[in-house]
């Protein structure tokens, strides 16, 4: 665990630098440059720039990206109460908002998406249903965000001029997804033949690498019943569509508010709808790499290189990603405090009766996606 702290926390700081300098080695091997002017010599952003770019957005149009946010959580917990209900039929919907918006929160200020295991275990206690099984279902909510991210980036790839190193990228991470989604639809027809398969794949690493991962995946399997049935598998994939949109939208006002849907920004004006896929796009991957609590450093630097794609300044590029983090971090992580405190959670709670093998199978299912504005 103290590994992936610091391992987290070093990519934040990492991608933290990055957003603000470029290292200059070539100067620093060549002796022409010491230690600290090859790495702080060469700034990319213009603090007074940057300053200037924040205060000059219109925060009207924020607000509305923000609560469309706020209202995402709604047809979001209805998704995981659908998802949870052939464990728990007469699941109700507001113990699962408490959790979830909870959840999110603790996910924004403690490492290691405590979060997930936070709101299966409290699900799970108040409404007496098997914690695992709770556990299976937001493995499930999150491979519906990766075939989701799977038809956006479909949409993306071939309409928006990405740079060729982006697009061969955006391939790679497109087709991880369509193997992961395959995994999925296999898993869901023959669980037994992929449990085997996956097996024998695996019969070359060690025993202490392949058990947790063979017992992961037969964890999560049993959350895959909700897909056989015709009626959830409309409900659930048609708020899944839901969310997309609300996200692109609350995408769209966030363009707005920065005065990028312009003609000075012709790839943004000219097709507003697919910038703001673009952006969802970036955000997502944003807040999937590892990093600290809250994805700080790893979102900062995604979001500013993605809208500099559009022909903005790295300045304002940047402004637009510290004011979409913080529009997004601070309304839902004091949502989920209010949840927190009103449903008297604890995490001294969740230290001492999560078991270990349920940190395990979250860890392994939660990291596939995620963005700030999906929790």
């Amino acid at each position: 665990m103290k590994r992936r702290i610091a391992i987290g926390v070093f990519l934040s700081v990492l991608f933290i630098y990055l957003s603000f300098w470029t290292p200059d080695f070539s100067s620093l091997f060549s002796g022409k440059a010491g230690m600290f002017q090859a790495l702080f010599g060469r700034s990319k952003i213009d603090l007074a720039e940057l300053g200037r770019a924040m205060a000059q957005a219109n925060y009207i149009y924020l607000l509305f990206g923000v609560g469309l946010l706020l209202a995402s959580l709604i047809p979001r917990a209805e998704r995981w109460r659908i998802l949870i209900k052939p464990v728990s039929p007469g699941i109700r919907y507001w113990p699962v908002f408490n959790a979830m918006s909870a959840g999110y929160m603790v996910n924004n200020v403690l490492p290691l998406r405590m979060g997930e295991l936070f709101r299966a275990y409290f699900v799970g206690t108040s409404e007496k249903i098997s914690k695992s099984s709770v556990l299976a279902t937001i493995v499930v909510e999150r491979l519906l965000d990766v075939m989701s991210g799977v038809v956006l980036l479909a949409v993306t790839i071939f309409f928006f001029p990405f740079p060729e190193e982006y697009r061969r990228g955006l391939f790679i991470l497109g087709a991880g997804m369509i193997l992961g989604f395959a995994f999925l639809v296999s898993l869901l027809v023959n669980t037994r033949w992929t449990l085997k398969l996956l097996t024998a794949l695996l019969f070359p690493l060690p025993e202490r690498f392949r058990h947790p991962i063979l017992h992961a995946v037969e964890g999560f399997s049993g959350g895959l019943e909700i897909l056989r049935s015709a009626h959830h598998y409309t409900a659930v994939f048609g708020y899944t569509a839901l969310l997309q949109v609300i996200y692109v939208i609350s995408a769209f006002f966030t363009l707005s508010a920065f005065d990028l849907v312009s003609p000075s920004y012709p790839i943004i004006y000219d097709n507003p709808l697919l910038a703001s896929v673009v952006l969802l796009i970036f955000n997502t991957i944003g807040v999937a790499i590892p990093s600290a609590p809250g994805a700080v450093g790893t979102f900062h630097y995604v979001i500013a290189s993605g809208v500099q794609l559009f022909g903005v300044t790295a300045e304002a590029a940047m402004g637009v990603a510290i004011t979409l983090h913080l529009a997004q971090y601070i309304p839902l992580t004091l949502i989920g405090l209010i949840c927190f405190w009103s449903q008297n959670f604890r995490i001294a709670d969740l230290k001492k009766q999560i078991p270990q093998e349920a940190a395990g199978e979250v860890s392994t299912g939660s990291d596939e996606s995620q963005s700030v504005s999906h929790g």
